[in-house]
């Protein structure tokens, strides 16, 4: 039973993946080490900004960073106000939670450290300007 849920499981993140466009641009990003956010179903999360609709940057109460991939498209999320996250009981997320927009939810694919977005995003308009 186990094997044919992972070989479905394999098969829907196949099906998935075949309809990104051939060209499609994938988000970019500075990866660091696998991470979690400890109490991020309480008070663990202070803010989020979506890349695109497969990423998202989130920072942790202490003002750390972190850089989340979804397996799939996440409609909506690159306009989300708000968001949840699920942590399946434990209150941690990690790289096997979800995140919930607009009452539909979204498996991760990977959650790692990252750098500030908007301290990188400065640094490209500085680079830009001496061009």
């Amino acid at each position: 039973m186990k094997t044919l849920f992972q070989a479905a499981g394999a098969g829907a993140v196949a099906a998935l993946l075949s309809v990104v466009p051939a060209g499609a641009a994938e988000p970019q990003a500075t990866f660091g080490e696998d991470a979690r956010i400890p109490f991020a179903d309480t008070t663990g999360i202070r803010n989020f900004r979506a890349e695109s609709d497969r990423a998202l940057y989130i920072e942790g109460q202490t003002g750390r960073w972190y850089y989340a991939e979804t397996m799939g498209p996440c409609t909506g999320l690159n306009f989300a106000n708000a968001i949840g996250f699920v942590t399946k009981g434990a209150g941690t997320l990690d790289k096997f939670g979800q995140i919930l927009v607009d009452g539909r939810t979204c498996q991760l694919k990977s959650l790692v450290t990252a750098e500030d977005p908007g301290k990188k995003a400065k640094a490209e308009k500085a680079a830009s300007k001496e061009d």
